[in-house]
């Protein structure tokens, strides 16, 4: 039997003489030996449509079809092996472009994975019309991380946790660039990763834990300090349901309240940036007073609210999770989703956050107990959080191989704190020497996407650029979907855009400004 690249390497001589041989190339795929990896389909796909990410709402992938060009689907399984509880393993999609730009993206995943997400590389922002990476030529690969499916059960699987939590990057990185070689005969000459959410927290544990293999990341709202983050919901949860009516968490805030909240937040804080125009772009310039919503909201519903806002708290006043940043977008339908729910959809925190904080932080995997020492709860999810977490500060093996992130918050979002990426970003710089990283803080954007803001922009076109000049972004230009006509730069951290004269829809109508 040839070994399998020389095989590959024939294939592709005859997909180079003739345009058919290069569905047989890609079928020939399937018959590779690797170690601890069975392909379960190779078959070339014509250009086409496909449809929507059914999970961007979780990932922040692409909620409309994708279009596509002529790519081989390759379709596989790592370490396939039978668990504590059942069958496991690291599934995996790689599409590779017909026309290949000799580059490769592993796209991230968002919740706690679990299933497979088209391998297309759309920009991670659910209104972002961006150029897929797939359109632009990249190799792309999803993953479901290690497990199947949406429930909690992995997490009684000691691999499983250790896969979800970033074993399974190193692992589907390597199959994809063996894969990758044996049909283009070279490997990638620039690898990538980019993601949202959980897919955002694994773009950071990229660079973190595997600094050699990618030259630069994309993390949107990551979810980097998730154990923390996790308790953040809880404290949330915790402290909306003694106000709401018969222990309806939706109703703990009506609509009108935060539509209330919202306009006091204008009021103080939307003319710091030049321009009244329900933007809040002058993100961290505004000393929000919550006491002037008293007398507006009831009283009790004021103080959880307040609570909420300042961040989880142990029983001597010490931060557990960060604080969020007041923004308008907190009257949109993105933050209510999480932190509240509605009468047919019940708030992720509670649906979602709360079960798996006890699954997969806590050890052994159980309920969160009912307590308000969340000093205790913090250590109790501080082992998983050792290796769950992304937010290693000293990234020196990768800045040192010109390694580059561009992160993108929601200000807004209320899952995962801006304040938090915000303080991780600075400290950052400080213990590598290096500004490897820029921030772009989306003022009304809620979770990878959504909200009144400018959230249709093109993260992966800036690390392109920055890794092909050298010099960093200072401004990320966006749209914004719910106000067709406007355009705006979003800035750099710690830099915002100030309105300086002209047409309010017009990019050049804002300077990047210095607090």
């Amino acid at each position: 039997m040839k070994p399998p690249l020389f095989t590959s390497a024939l294939l592709m001589t005859s997909a180079l003489c003739a345009a058919p041989a290069l569905a047989d190339s890609c079928a020939a795929l399937a018959g590779l030996d690797l170690y601890g990896v069975q392909i379960t389909n190779a078959e070339a796909q014509s250009a086409g449509t496909l449809p929507p990410d059914p999970m961007s709402a979780m990932t922040g992938g692409s909620p409309r079809p994708v279009a596509v060009g002529a790519h081989c689907l390759v379709e596989g399984k790592i370490e396939d092996r039978e668990g504590v509880n059942g069958r496991y393993g690291i599934t995996f999609q790689l599409r590779l472009p017909e026309d290949w730009n000799g580059r490769f993206l592993f796209q991230g995943g968002g919740g706690t994975d679990g299933f497979i997400a088209p391998a297309t590389g759309a920009v991670p922002s659910t209104g972002s019309t961006a150029v897929p990476a797939l359109q632009r030529g990249y190799a792309v690969v999803s993953m479901d991380s290690g497990h199947n499916g949406l429930g909690l059960d992995f997490t009684a699987d000691q691999q499983a946790r250790i896969d979800l939590a970033y074993a399974a990057i190193g692992k589907v990185n390597s199959a994809a660039k063996t894969l990758i070689r044996a049909y283009y005969t070279q490997l990638p000459e620039k690898s990538f990763f980019m993601g949202c959410s959980n897919g955002g927290r694994e773009a950071m544990m990229a660079a973190e834990r595997f600094p050699l293999e990618f030259a630069g990341v994309v993390a949107g709202n990551p979810g980097f300090h998730l154990s923390r983050a996790a308790l953040g919901g809880v404290w949330d949860v915790q402290h909306l349901l003694p106000v709401a009516p018969e222990g309806q968490l939706h109703a703990a805030l009506t609509q009108d309240e935060l539509d209330t909240v919202s306009a006091e937040i204008l009021k103080q804080c939307d003319a710091l940036d030049g321009l009244e125009d329900g933007i809040v772009a002058a993100y961290g310039q505004c000393d929000f007073n919550a006491e002037a919503l008293r007398g507006q909201l009831p009283d009790n519903k004021l103080d959880a609210l307040v609570a909420v806002m300042g961040g989880a708290k142990d029983l001597n006043g010490n931060a557990v999770y960060t604080g969020w940043p007041w923004d308008p977008g907190i009257a949109s339908a993105g933050w209510r989703a999480w932190k509240l729910g509605s009468a047919d959809h019940p708030g992720l925190h509670e649906t979602l956050t709360l079960p798996s904080t006890g699954a997969v932080f806590m050890t052994p995997p159980q309920t969160v107990p009912d307590t308000q020492d969340f000093g205790a709860l913090a250590e109790a999810v501080a082992d998983v959080g050792g290796y769950f977490d992304a937010d290693d500060t000293y990234l020196s093996s990768f800045v040192a191989r010109g390694g580059k992130m561009v992160i993108f918050q929601g200000a807004a979002d209320p899952v995962f704190s801006a304040t938090d990426i915000t303080r991780w970003v600075e400290q950052s710089r400080a213990d590598t020497g290096a500004d490897f990283a820029q921030l772009f803080v989306v003022p009304g954007m809620t979770h990878c996407g959504g909200g009144p803001a400018f959230e249709d922009f093109d993260p992966l076109t800036l690390l392109e650029n920055w890794e092909e000049t050298g010099t960093a972004p200072e401004v990320m230009p966006a749209k914004a979907p719910s106000m067709p006509e406007r355009e705006m730069p979003i800035c750099a951290y710690p830099a915002y855009a100030a309105y300086t004269g002209g047409d309010v829809n017009a990019l050049e109508s804002y300077t990047c400004t210095q607090p």
